[in-house]
Parts: structure tokens; C-alpha cells; sequence
């Protein structure tokens, strides 16, 4: 499913690879980030423990 916004749900498909926040943990006070590639499938995170994490770019790998 194709996601219109900047922010990514656990179970949507990553629009392009790179560094993503979760947004969740965040809000807690803690900064967490993961590294997906295009197409993979974004998880719950494991750092907070969130089952329906949010994800937001912060990073996305530079073209040689």
C-alpha cells in the first residue's frame, strides 16, 4: 500500500531506503532509528516495543 505522508506505519512498505526516527520513542524521550531499505516491510519497534510504530526519514542514503 502506497502511503501519501512522510510518516510510515509497522506493516507499510518503505517508499525509499535510509535512516528512519521512531516517532514513538521520541515522544518518550529516547532517539531511535533504523535502516530500511526500498520496498522492505517497516517492523514494530523493538526499542520501545511498540506493535504500531511510526517512522519518519531523517536520512536517506546519498547517490555515489
Amino acid at each position: 500500500m502506497t502511503n501519501s505522508s512522510d510518516t510510515f506505519k509497522t506493516g507499510e512498505k518503505a517508499a525509499r531506503a535510509g535512516t528512519y526516527q521512531c516517532l514513538d520513542c521520541a515522544q518518550r524521550g529516547k532517539t531511535t532509528t533504523i535502516q530500511v531499505e526500498q520496498d522492505a516491510i517497516f517492523p514494530h519497534c523493538a526499542a520501545c516495543e511498540t506493535m504500531d510504530a511510526t517512522y519518519r526519514l531523517t536520512a536517506a542514503p546519498v547517490a555515489p
